[in-house]
């Protein structure tokens, strides 16, 4: 086939037929990448360090109160101690989640770490008594009428 006058095709394309990959493709980045042009790789060897986590803490009182506590050295007499527990927070920044918790109690000026409320609680001497455990049932109050 001759190049017409109106035709734009030159005769520096190539041939037409089934050779259209040729190594001018590939230099313009159409075909399969040759090995020298491949994206250098990763080094196996050292795993990808995750990102550092971005922490903040946060406390919240949980329970105060206070104890009358005997001085000896003051003749005997009785000397109020007030006492906090504090739930101390860390938590992820990014999630929310919280990553560890503990609770410390606040006394005399001394702080005590705590794993869980009820250590604290009873370290404080103070005990929780349930509603229910104070009201009578309809038996136990039919039986004190008695």
């Amino acid at each position: 086939m001759r190049n017409r006058p109106g035709d734009e095709r030159s005769s520096e394309r190539g041939p037409v037929g089934d050779n259209r990959r040729s190594q001018d493709r590939r230099a313009r980045g159409k075909g399969a990448p040759s090995r020298n042009n491949r994206r250098p790789e990763r080094e196996r060897d050292a795993p990808r360090k995750k990102p550092e986590q971005r922490l903040y803490a946060l406390e919240a009182v949980v329970d105060r109160g206070f104890e009358d506590v005997v001085d000896a050295a003051a003749d005997n007499l009785t000397r109020r101690v007030h006492w906090t527990i504090i739930k101390r927070t860390v938590a992820d920044q990014e999630s929310g989640k919280p990553v560890s918790a503990t609770y410390v109690l606040q006394r005399d000026g001394v702080d005590t770490e705590f794993p869980g409320l009820g250590a604290a609680r009873a370290a404080a001497n103070k005990t929780i008594v349930h509603p229910e455990k104070l009201t009578l049932s309809k038996a136990e109050h039919a039986a004190a009428k008695k």
